[in-house]
């Protein structure tokens, strides 16, 4: 397992206002493994979607280079990207939804890909509803369904923005171990942001934490639940409460030093 399967060297953003340049990000430096969950938290406008956005190529670093096996990141690696929403089209059918992706690439009548998409929707219990509408579908229904339709496209990167948020606290812990489950089986590399410490904690094997603007990565939190096969089940354990106050205290800290 590569540690730098990818990676951001040395990268800073900046944004040109009327009033002047403005710091978004500050020499971000850090590497994720292959197959892992990495949670960026930190201060309340900070820069977290920003990385994302940096990591996807919707945005260019003003400086430093997002590197991918040690290469730079170009538009042949497939990113995945989950939003805060599950952005389902309502007038189309689960299965229609699922594969947006592929017919957006012109791999619609690939029947590798179509195959794939079945096998994930029988796998993930969402098959015998492929002929429905999503107002049809409990809001963790809808967040699976996202998820499949991400993962069609077999993404070597899962960007995870707020992807939780839009939930209920109850029905939000399912989904968590609905899609934490079906990231380990499938194998992705994960890079989520969250404002929720909990979820960070649960979900990650590490947890970055930013610096309020402009942002540096404070410290790295190593995570050690892994043996807790559960999200919800890593909540219940002894170190959660430790590792959640050692967290808080660090985004604290930054808020307060704004």
């Amino acid at each position: 397992m590569s540690d730098d399967y990818l990676q951001l060297k040395d990268v800073s953003l900046s944004y040109h206002t009327k009033e002047g340049e403005i710091k978004a990000l500050k020499n971000i430096n850090f590497c994720v493994k292959q197959n892992e969950y990495i949670s960026i938290v930190g201060p309340s406008g900070c820069g977290k979607t920003t990385i994302l956005s940096l990591i996807s190529g919707l945005l260019k670093p003003s400086s430093g280079e997002v590197l991918f096996e040690g290469k730079k990141l170009d538009k042949s690696i497939q990113i995945g990207y989950m939003f805060q929403r599950d952005n389902l089209f309502e007038w189309r059918t689960i299965y229609k939804n699922v594969i947006l992706g592929l017919e957006l690439k012109g791999m619609a009548k690939d029947k590798q890909s179509l195959e794939r998409a079945n096998n994930l929707l029988k796998k993930y219990g969402l098959y015998d509803f492929k002929d429905c509408y999503p107002s049809e579908l409990s809001g963790g229904m809808r967040q699976r369904a996202a998820l499949i339709r991400t993962l069609v496209l077999k993404p070597k990167v899962l960007l995870l923005d707020e992807p939780f948020s839009a939930l209920d606290y109850q029905t939000k812990l399912n989904v968590c171990d609905d899609v934490h489950s079906i990231i380990t089986k499938e194998k992705q590399t994960v890079i989520a942001v969250t404002h929720d410490i909990g979820e960070a904690i649960s979900m990650s094997d590490r947890v970055a934490i930013l610096s309020s603007r402009p942002s540096i990565i404070k410290t790295v939190q190593e995570i050690h639940l892994q043996h807790i096969d559960s999200p919800l089940k890593r909540r219940e354990s002894p170190e959660f409460s430790k590792y959640f106050d050692n967290i808080w205290k660090e985004i604290d800290n930054a808020e307060k030093k704004d």
